[in-house]
């Protein structure tokens, strides 16, 4: 989906890193946090990987939906956080945003809109073709968190969630990935699971996965713009 055509208020945006170039959005994701921590979601089992001594790999990220032309972009995450997660978030209008180029470089985009993502993150695109565009978007929301729906504590969720507190959010993003049975060691990470939720085997390793990856590269680059209420 053409990036200008879902916020053509970019199409105002001079900045050399969206002007004159074929931009794909490829994914919508929020950043769900409140006063105390962060919070992310653990992949499913059927997307989970294999390690060559046997464990496997599980990816973690933001909330996440597809792009689409029938609901309006934000709202549709919080749609999705109300059934998924089973909490209810709102959304934090910055005033400004971010863009991470496939280069590592940040710009900043002076007076949005306040439906406008918080961060834009640019991947270059792996596969060719004759209409591969320059760059592939992901388009990030800041959405704290206004209460869980489900009994406190218990998020509810249909998968696991991952709350890491705010203040440790860098020490979280260093590695590559993590071991699971390490990262539950650390005093400001806590695992949560629904009594439906598939258990998960203590070999397994924790990787950020597409738009926390982003955000992590952004953290390595010193350039994380998480100044949050």
């Amino acid at each position: 989906m053409n990036l200008f055509d879902v916020y053509p208020q970019l199409n105002r945006e001079q900045t050399h890193v969206l002007k004159d170039r074929t931009l794909r959005l490829i994914a919508l994701s929020g950043l769900v946090y409140d006063e105390q921590a962060f919070y992310f979601e653990l992949g499913e089992s059927r997307f989970w990987g294999h390690l060559p001594d046997g464990g496997v790999a599980i990816g973690v990220g933001t909330a996440k939906i597809q792009p689409d032309t029938t609901h309006p972009t934000h709202r549709a995450l919080v749609r999705h956080l109300r059934q998924q997660w089973q909490c209810e978030v709102d959304l934090f209008p910055a005033g400004h945003a971010y863009v991470f180029d496939e280069n590592k470089q940040v710009a900043v985009l002076h007076e949005v809109e306040a439906a406008t993502p918080y961060i834009f993150i640019l991947t270059t695109p792996q596969l060719g073709g004759a209409e591969m565009p320059d760059a592939l978007v992901q388009a990030v929301y800041l959405l704290p968190l206004r209460r869980w729906r489900g009994k406190a504590g218990a998020l509810g969720a249909s998968r696991a969630l991952l709350q890491i507190q705010r203040e440790a959010l860098n020490r979280f993003l260093e590695p590559t990935d993590w071991a699971l049975e390490a990262l539950l060691e650390q005093p400001w990470a806590t695992l949560h699971t629904s009594q439906a939720g598939t258990s998960l085997p203590d070999a397994a390793r924790l990787r950020p996965v597409l738009a926390l990856r982003g955000l992590r590269d952004m953290a390595q680059a010193g350039a994380l713009p998480l100044h949050l209420r």
